[in-house]
């Protein structure tokens, strides 16, 4: 950061950064965070001026108020100038008779403040929010810089995303694979029953339309849930039900 005096006029504060994570609901559909940041604000005994209050302000007498003081020097080639920063007034252009005691004569003391962030349905990892206003306060009376939240969201078990889709898997038996069934799965926003067709097989991507992420910026428009069904192989039967399929075997094997 620049000290205070050596920029003439208002200038604007610095951005902020603030690294928040997030659950993978709020991702999905919003919510409001609150989050704690430390950040320079302007100082109430001067009102970011830097001056002690009643302290005369005058015209500097050594750089007649431009802020810069020229240094003449000779060379064989003849004379050179530069410009340098006034050292009497420190670049402003102004001599003070005394600076706040308050910040130091910088116009702005560091303090720590809790903000409510609004998080917009439909955000993804890596995404940034802008809060206008809540960065640092601006030397010398100048306007606040802004806060940028970089957004990292929280894994959910069961659940995967890409963009609006979301991916989950479900488990069903040999038997309703061959036959068909209803099963529930769950979703981000509860359980839908779905219906398995006859004669599923492994691996066979249910698609659930419009059960997916919310887009960001239209929240009412969403993506697909795809459900991946597994079929589940028991590994140990009863007799009644090897005899069963055993029959099953020598039927088809007749067609």
């Amino acid at each position: 950061r620049t000290s205070a005096g050596t920029r003439r006029g208002p200038a604007v504060g610095d951005d902020l950064r603030f690294d928040l994570q997030i659950d993978f609901q709020t991702a999905l559909f919003g919510g409001e965070e609150k989050v704690r940041i430390r950040h320079l604000e302007n100082c109430d005994t001067c009102g970011g001026n830097g001056v002690k209050p009643g302290a005369k302000v005058t015209t500097c007498a050594t750089c007649n108020g431009s802020g810069m003081t020229v240094q003449v020097t000779r060379t064989p080639l003849g004379n050179c100038q530069t410009q340098q920063t006034c050292a009497t007034c420190r670049g402003t252009g102004q001599q003070i008779e005394e600076y706040c005691t308050t910040c130091g004569g910088k116009g702005v003391n560091q303090k720590m403040k809790q903000i409510k962030v609004t998080i917009p349905a439909g955000v993804e990892n890596g995404n940034k929010l802008r809060v206008r206003g809540e960065g640092d306060a601006g030397p010398n009376g100048g306007y606040n810089g802004d806060l940028y939240i970089f957004l990292t969201v929280k894994d959910q078990p069961g659940f995967r995303r890409e963009g609006t889709q979301i991916y989950s898997e479900a488990t069903i038996s040999y038997l309703d694979a061959i036959l068909g069934s209803s099963i529930t799965v769950p979703v981000v926003d509860g359980e839908v029953t779905i219906k398995v067709p006859a004669g599923t097989q492994p691996g066979q991507v249910m698609r659930l339309k419009g059960n997916g992420a919310p887009k960001l910026g239209n929240s009412d428009v969403r993506g697909d849930h795809m459900v991946t069904l597994n079929v589940e192989i028991t590994k140990t039967i009863s007799k009644e039900e090897e005899d069963l399929m055993k029959k099953l075997k020598e039927l088809q094997t007749k067609q």
